[in-house]
């Protein structure tokens, strides 16, 4: 299977961020390689190691836990803590993936870390045809500009 950001996706990037711009990225695909592509400095956060290192060096190879007190799975984040680049231009959040119905929402999972996060640059939440994802999107631009851009929902 593949996963990818859709064409529209790279476009709004491409139109709003410059060339050689830090993406921070939850979950990695086809659409990484878009990226690289289009000049933008990428660093991916995976859970797959069929994805991870695929198509640039800067990962972080990170597999799913189950959080006994939110009850939601996420990126281990014993994985990530002290490993994540402190400055970046956009926090594209397109992982992890929900393989199996009980991974349905483990973006949400991102709520129980936002601490690792530096929250001030522009997020852009992808898949928020989905139920899951639109609450993520929601939940986060709280207080916040926002736009909804078919799949993808983008926060200022």
């Amino acid at each position: 299977m593949t996963w990818a950001l859709t064409p529209d996706t790279i476009k709004f990037i491409i139109d709003n961020f410059p060339k050689g711009s830090k993406i921070l990225e939850l979950g990695s695909g086809d659409g990484t390689r878009e990226l690289l592509a289009n000049g933008f400095q990428v660093f991916s956060i995976e859970q797959d190691p069929e994805w991870a290192f695929k198509y640039h060096d800067e990962y972080i190879l990170a597999p799913v836990k189950f959080n006994e007190t939110s009850k939601r799975w996420w990126f281990d984040p014993t994985y990530l803590e002290g490993k994540l680049p402190t400055e970046y231009d956009l926090l594209l959040v397109d992982g992890p993936t929900g393989h199996t119905p009980d991974y349905n929402d483990c973006r949400l999972g991102i709520l129980d870390h936002l601490e690792l996060f530096n929250m001030q640059v522009p997020l852009l939440v992808d898949d928020v045809d989905r139920p899951e994802e639109l609450e993520l999107f929601n939940i986060l631009s709280e207080g916040r500009e926002s736009s909804l851009h078919g799949r993808f929902g983008v926060i200022q």
